[in-house]
């Protein structure tokens, strides 16, 4: 069941609270998508900057059925694709801001890259995955085949930024290779579903 009208408003009212770029569109997306996910299954996320996409899956899993939120990024000093420069001070504001928005203890902060905690990782319970980490064309690859034998059947998965060619390169190759089934495109959030393997 999809999180009521009025929590959801006050859910992105939350949202809007935390720095970031994600629009208050895409969040309503990721908060919807969040709330049909039921444990065990539970939802993955590469790269959180300082929260903001956090915050609206984890409010999301909150107001629907509970499951938990594994937030994957190793907060190492990064120039990004447009010039931009992340680090040890976005970790900082990660936790004050999963703190102060009451979503900290539904969400798992994962601070290593997630090829390797997809290494690690043992079942194929990841019901939504949200890819947002580094854009390069690699990178996003290296992060979905990683990730895509943990995905469960029928998984939800949205790569964010899709303006960036390196991104949209990745999701095109994904759909036209059958892989992905894309879904919807808000903003610049594309929403796609596993197909069978």
């Amino acid at each position: 069941m999809l999180t009521p009208v009025h929590s959801l408003v006050n859910d992105l009212d939350v949202v809007d609270s935390v720095e970031g770029w994600l629009s208050r569109a895409e969040a309503r997306l990721l908060a919807e998508l969040a709330g049909t996910i039921e444990p065990p299954r539970c939802i993955v996320e590469v790269g959180n900057y300082r929260g903001r996409s956090t915050v609206a899956l984890a409010l999301g899993a909150l107001r629907g059925k509970g499951a938990r939120v594994f937030s994957i990024d190793p907060h190492t000093e990064f120039t990004g694709a447009r010039g931009g420069r992340f680090g040890s001070e976005d970790q900082a504001q990660l936790y004050a801001n999963l703190t102060r928005t009451g979503v900290g203890a539904q969400v798992n902060v994962v601070s290593l890259d997630s090829v390797s905690v997809a290494r690690g990782w043992s079942e194929a319970n990841v019901a939504l995955f949200f890819v947002d980490g580094d854009h390069r064309y690699e990178a996003v690859r290296a992060d979905f085949e990683a990730w895509r034998p943990r995905l469960a059947l029928g998984a939800q998965v949205l790569f964010d930024d899709i303006d960036f060619p390196d991104v949209q390169r990745t999701v095109t190759e994904l759909i036209d290779g059958r892989t992905l089934t894309l879904r919807k495109q808000i903003g610049k959030l594309a929403w796609c579903e596993l197909g069978p393997r």
